[in-house]
């Protein structure tokens, strides 16, 4: 397993429902940024076509240290924002393999 990719987590600084203007308009969230070495993986084509089932497209894969991994829900991978559709713990523990959808839904950012 090689950890040469680069991979940047996303965490709200506030709750995304009180970001609004002083007229009550939603504004963008500040984010809080930690970039992490990974390892990327393709998506099976079982998991692909069952995502799409469900209206998401699961457009990668990473394995990260579990303890770098904080609940995220957003991620940046080559200058793209992605939503994590699944955070997985593998068998011995110290690996998280996230799934990362290129629809950014339901996240209030």
């Amino acid at each position: 397993m090689t950890w040469s990719d680069e991979l940047t987590l996303l965490s709200p600084e506030t709750d995304p429902a009180e970001s609004k203007s002083d007229a009550g308009y939603a504004e963008e969230t500040p984010m809080i940024r930690r970039t992490l070495f990974c390892s990327k993986k393709s998506v099976g084509y079982s998991e692909f076509y069952k995502a799409q089932q469900q209206g998401q497209y699961a457009r990668f894969k990473f394995d990260i240290y579990t303890a770098e991994y904080a609940g995220e829900r957003l991620a940046e991978y080559e200058g793209e924002r992605y939503t994590i559709l699944r955070a997985f713990e593998l068998e011995n523990g110290e690996i998280t393999e996230l799934t990362l959808s290129d629809i950014i839904t339901g996240t209030g950012v």
